[in-house]
């Protein structure tokens, strides 16, 4: 890993470049930046493919949608009892 700093912070867009002196602790940097060797310690990050994601986004929405409905369900017959 680099240390890195903003060059120019107050432009639009940021630009970023390794800091004159590299120093032994990278926590203290603003920014650090991954050099190619780095990059395999990122392949335990797996991120779940457009499918799984929709399957789990659906699962979700559609168990707070029944909830709803089921409770809506249960309401409406609880007030037709209770005005009987």
């Amino acid at each position: 890993m680099i240390c890195a700093e903003f060059v120019d912070a107050g432009a639009s867009a940021p630009v970023v470049s390794p800091a004159a002196s590299q120093p032994a602790d990278t926590q203290t940097c603003a920014v650090v930046l991954l050099t190619g060797s780095d990059t395999s310690a990122l392949s335990a990050y797996v991120f779940p493919s457009s499918g799984d994601a929709g399957a789990a986004w659906s699962l979700g929405f559609s168990l707070v949608v029944g909830s709803y409905c089921i409770a809506w369900g249960i309401g409406a017959v609880l007030r037709f009892i209770k005005s009987a």
